[in-house]
């Protein structure tokens, strides 16, 4: 656990003293959706990037037997009210808040078992409390009607704009078009398995490689299906076109 030199000292919660979560899977559809909140997301965001830091490192030096200190460079993901409005200020990339937004929605959060009460930091007279995810990651598992089509299909165009983004690969825009549906549809039939898949999981998710894992599984059992085969395929086509396998 990296601390950070910048609150050395603070006083750890009970819940902050144990082991971070690897991944949570949210198999609850209203779990799910009370995650899926602009103000929401932007805290998860932040708190899963950090905010810079520091810290100190004694070594000793094999010649001299002295030793010393280097100050290494960190990210440290436990942040105050106040550094998570500042980084969401600094990331273009994430929805800027204001410190009445998260107000609002932190003890919801905690309760909700998203975000923890790290612990407390007392400077003179002045307290500042710290807060930390539960998880390093959250793995949706339930089925994504819930979410709507609408939400699916916005978030694959983006996903596809940015991969033909990356590649050299020209289409047409009805082809674009044709991408995302079949995405969308290849989503929703996987949706259906999500749930099925991550029951075989059990207790607490702590090993790295499980998420990894379990988008392998659910990807084995999908190609079981014709029909997301011949979606898949389909898919293959548009990109690749006469492309030789080799």
């Amino acid at each position: 656990m990296q601390i950070g030199d910048s609150i050395k000292g603070i006083k750890i919660t009970k819940e902050g003293k144990r082991e971070q979560k690897q991944a949570v899977f949210l198999t609850d559809p209203q779990k799910a959706i009370e995650l899926d909140h602009p103000v929401r997301r932007a805290i998860i965001q932040i708190l899963s990037r950090g905010i810079p830091d520091r810290i100190t490192v004694q070594s000793t030096d094999p010649l001299t037997n002295e030793l010393a200190l280097e100050r290494v460079r960190i990210e440290r993901d436990i942040l105050s009210v106040t550094e998570i409005v500042r980084m969401s200020e600094e990331h273009l990339d994430i929805l800027t808040i204001t410190r009445n937004q998260v107000n609002h929605h932190l003890q919801k959060m905690i309760d909700e078992e998203f975000l923890i009460h790290f612990g407390t930091l007392t400077t003179g007279k002045r307290t500042t409390d710290y807060y930390r995810r539960v998880a390093k990651q959250y793995v949706i598992t339930m089925e994504t009607p819930n979410l709507g089509e609408d939400f699916l299909r916005k978030r694959e165009t983006g996903r596809l704009q940015r991969t033909l983004g990356l590649f050299n690969i020209e289409l047409s825009k009805e082809e674009i078009n044709e991408l995302i549906e079949i995405r969308v549809k290849l989503e929703l039939m996987q949706d259906k398995w999500r749930t099925k898949i991550a029951g075989m999981i059990q207790n607490d998710v702590t090993d790295p490689e499980i998420t990894d894992t379990y988008h392998w599984m659910l990807e084995a059992y999908s190609i079981g299906s014709d029909e997301y085969l011949k979606l898949f395929r389909r898919f293959r086509e548009i990109l690749f076109g006469e492309m030789e396998d080799e």
